[in-house]
């Protein structure tokens, strides 16, 4: 059954996946096919302003997100600690080259290092608004929605002059970056409510509060081998993990024909603009200057991977000894992390991890066929 599962994911993966195929997944594993599109607004929140900027993005953008048409829900993330100092500063923030048990240098040459572009991805942002939204029709009119309903409430308005005056003036710099969803294992709780689509889509705290967020640089040629070593090697003992919850798998590749039509898909594009400089109305340089223009850093790390996942366990959980425990009941005498560095890490050209805590959510990832 395991090998069935890997090779239908595997076959999603490289282009896209029918019905059919997202079915026998679902089926054996807990993973389905859910909302089509997964936007990532990444903000750099000014010093000391992050509770202001979520209780002003809660009520001044959110408040008309929610309310429009296929809309699945936001979350937002930050890497700023707690007082409890979580979620922690990563061992060697400053470094570009850093410790991995089973990197292999274009999954050939064992090396132990990851070319750790996220420490300097992290110093872009220091907070993500994930929105999700059923099908690519609804992303294409979603700003534009809400542009309409705040126009229509106050005498014509704009709604990024608002946002000039109310929530840009808290950050430094903002951009967002489109991504398909392929796969998801979050559970679904809908509940009936006055949202979109009549659910009920009221923030509350995100439980497990901490996200880990893994990119991988996998080739075309490698993807098969990658998620059947992945399924094999990473989830099947991950997801015995108390309090894991997960792993939502996202991608910058197109959706082949069958799936572009299911989630009407026209050629958007993923991974973020070819452009460093982008038009966003209402943003403004260092809170300060309005410029209308966002610098987009997706542009510098667009090209070091192909596949994001995310995973939730809750906080304190000592990832790679509860993993070890658990694979070790399964494989007496075996060392995991000499057996993914043979299996697993030959099919991916480079990978690393972030780290955040989740602040709320109100995602709701309901499968197709309860999606419209």
């Amino acid at each position: 059954m395991r090998s069935l599962l890997t090779a239908c994911l595997a076959g999603l993966l490289i282009a896209g996946f029918s019905l059919s195929d997202a079915a026998a997944a679902a089926a054996g594993s807990g993973m389905r096919p859910g909302p089509a599109v997964w936007i990532e607004e990444y903000w750099e929140v000014k010093p000391g302003k992050l509770d202001e900027f979520v209780k002003t993005y809660r009520s001044e953008v959110y408040s008309l997100a929610r309310k429009v048409p296929g809309y699945r829900g936001y979350t937002i993330l930050t890497n700023i600690p707690d007082g409890s100092g979580f979620p922690p500063v990563p061992r060697m923030p400053d470094a570009t080259l850093t410790p991995h048990y089973g990197i292999q240098l274009q999954g050939k040459m064992l090396t132990e290092r990851s070319i750790d572009l996220g420490n300097l991805l992290r110093r872009t942002h220091n907070v993500i608004v994930i929105h999700t939204l059923q099908t690519w029709a609804e992303s294409r009119s979603f700003r534009a929605n809400m542009e309409a309903a705040y126009a229509d409430a106050h005498h014509g308005a704009k709604l990024a002059d608002h946002l000039a005056a109310t929530l840009f003036p808290l950050a430094n710099n903002y951009w967002e970056t489109p991504f398909r969803l392929v796969e998801t294992g979050l559970p679904v709780d809908a509940h009936s409510g006055r949202d979109a689509d009549g659910l009920d889509l009221e923030p509350h705290a995100s439980s497990p509060a901490e996200w880990y967020k893994e990119y991988f640089e996998v080739t075309a040629e490698d993807l098969p081998a990658f998620v059947e070593a992945y399924r094999n090697n990473t989830f099947a003992t991950m997801s015995q993990i108390p309090g894991y919850k997960g792993v939502t798998i996202l991608t910058t590749l197109a959706p082949n024909p069958t799936e572009a039509a299911r989630t009407k898909y026209r050629g958007e594009m993923l991974g973020g603009p070819d452009a460093f400089y982008v038009a966003q109305p209402g943003v403004m340089m260092d809170g300060t200057i309005r410029t209308d223009t966002s610098i987009n850093y997706s542009l510098l790390f667009k090209p070091t991977f192909t596949i994001i996942t995310y995973y939730q366990f809750p906080p304190g959980v000592k990832m790679l000894e509860e993993m070890q425990r658990i694979f070790a009941r399964e494989h007496p005498g075996e060392d995991r992390i000499k057996k993914v560095t043979r299996e697993f890490f030959p099919h991916i050209q480079n990978h690393w991890d972030m780290h955040y805590r989740a602040i709320e959510t109100s995602l709701v990832p309901l499968p197709p066929n309860r999606g419209n």
